[in-house]
């Protein structure tokens, strides 16, 4: 048996590393399963720097953006799809998929 590949690395690392409760992430509720879950608001002013003339803010009253396994999570969530965090109901605004974790930008749409 030889030694494990770069993408099992990779896998491994998600739970480990990435994702783990005592560095990174926090347990947290999403859609009634508790699993890691790491919340980012600071990379969502970045995301936003990047949109030259979109105003993001401005349509949504709340958004998150959130880092789950794809293991802990199940299949890739559709956009516009709802996702309730922690019993609070989010619109999924966008998803992507990278080494295993979805990066999930959620927001709750002004009325």
């Amino acid at each position: 048996m030889g030694a494990p590949s770069f993408k099992e690395c990779i896998a491994a690392d998600v739970p480990n590393v990435f994702l783990n409760r005592l560095e990174f992430a926090d347990t947290h509720t999403v859609n009634g399963k508790k699993m890691a879950v790491l919340v980012d608001e600071n990379e969502l002013l970045e995301r936003d720097k990047g949109k030259l003339g979109v105003q993001q803010t401005g349509l949504y009253k709340s958004r998150r953006l959130i880092y789950v396994a794809r293991s802990d999570f199940g299949p890739r969530p559709a956009i516009g799809a709802v996702l309730t965090l922690d019993r609070q109901q989010y619109r999924i605004v966008d998803c992507k998929e990278e080494a295993g974790i979805f990066s999930i930008e959620l927001g709750v749409p002004k009325s």
